[in-house]
């Protein structure tokens, strides 16, 4: 068994390192797909159409000629797995946020209740999203009605949280336990991605005394 973590929500479990496909609690089930392009592996809905093109998670290429049975291009969760290490997703870290010891994200300076002993450095997590033709179409047509375009939502909530997650990884990484004065930034690229980040400064906290409070 592999503890792997789902792309899209973070959650961790455990999974037969030699499954084709992915069930995750909160996500649902995807296929899992090797990209020609840049070799990683991908999510692909289960939704996806025999025939229909996907498009990779990391490099954003078009991949054609996707079928749910005996494809070139079907990966394993160990696929999955390499390439979340690769790409400096560790799953076992993911396990950490629901370990003895979490870490405090606060947008603060400082952690009221605690003193900051140890500046371990600055950290960020970066995460770059394409908008799927279905989002940016139902996108168009809001613009004549009004109200939230909820594909937009979604991707920007998700985008935040995996950035969110990965700085916290790095954070972890460094030996802190909290990171402060911590921040979102929002970029777009080519006007057809969107690029997060979260970032703030990586330190080490402890309790102070009842007295000293």
């Amino acid at each position: 068994m592999i503890r792997i973590q789902c792309l899209n929500c973070q959650q961790v479990a455990s999974r037969g390192e030699g499954s084709t496909i992915l069930s995750c609690a909160n996500c649902g089930s995807y296929f899992l797909r090797r990209c020609k392009v840049c070799g990683l592996v991908s999510q692909v809905s289960p939704g996806q159409k025999d025939g229909q093109a996907w498009g990779c998670q990391w490099c954003l290429t078009s991949n054609a000629g996707f079928t749910k049975r005996k494809d070139p291009s079907e990966a394993t969760i160990a696929d999955l797995a390499a390439t979340l290490e690769q790409r400096g997703i560790l799953p076992a870290a993911a396990e950490a946020a629901t370990g003895e010891e979490p870490m405090l994200i606060v947008t603060m300076n400082e952690v009221p209740g605690y003193r900051i002993v140890q500046v371990n450095g600055d950290v960020f997590g970066l995460v770059v999203r394409a908008r799927n033709y279905f989002s940016n179409a139902g996108a168009s047509l809001r613009t004549l009605t009004g109200g939230e375009v909820s594909g937009y939502t979604k991707l920007l909530t998700d985008s935040r949280n995996q950035a969110r997650v990965r700085m916290w990884q790095e954070a972890r990484a460094l030996g802190a336990n909290a990171v402060v004065a911590m921040r979102f930034d929002c970029n777009e690229i080519g006007e057809i991605m969107s690029e997060v980040t979260a970032y703030g400064t990586a330190v080490t906290v402890e309790p102070l005394e009842p007295s000293a409070q």
